[in-house]
């Protein structure tokens, strides 16, 4: 008997502080990582976005670095994996991440993705509006990490 496994794909955003180091990125990037591989996943790109001027005050900063991980999971480890992604989150990067969303993709999602222009190359950088307009705002309104942990949870479909 033979059963395919469904593959999804999934990112995760991350909203850290601005002072975040190469190592702490490089830290970040090799965790999600191997948290996927152990879901029998694989990362498809892990790209920061740069530095941008935030809709209102998240742990009393203006600004924020934007970090966007991209990966593809069979949907029967997705659960699981959340939980360790949400777990390493809370305890290990609680200090440099200050936000974090996880969103399963559609199967028509292009590969490719718009990014709005940081601040620290060009222009104002409005994430808020988009987010808004790419259906992640619920990374906006979010008060505390346990909020981010319930839309982890309510984001995963199996």
């Amino acid at each position: 008997m033979s059963h395919s496994k469904k593959i999804v794909r999934y990112e995760t955003l991350m909203l850290t502080r601005t002072e975040i180091t190469n190592e702490e990125i490089s830290m970040l990037e090799k965790s999600i990582e191997k948290i996927v591989t152990v879901a029998d996943g694989t990362m498809d790109r892990f790209d920061k976005w740069g530095k941008y001027r935030l809709a209102y005050p998240v742990e009393k900063h203006d600004y924020g670095i934007y970090i966007l991980a991209r990966y593809t999971v069979p949907s029967e480890k997705i659960a699981d994996m959340v939980k360790e992604l949400a777990q390493f989150f809370r305890i290990t990067c609680n200090e440099i991440v200050m936000r974090h969303v996880n969103v399963r993709l559609d199967d028509s999602a292009p590969d490719q993705y718009a990014k709005p222009d940081p601040v620290d190359t060009a222009g104002t950088g409005s994430v808020d509006a988009f987010l808004k307009e790419h259906k992640i705002d619920s990374m906006i309104d979010l008060d505390d990490h346990k909020d981010v942990e319930k839309s982890d949870i309510n984001s995963v479909e199996a």
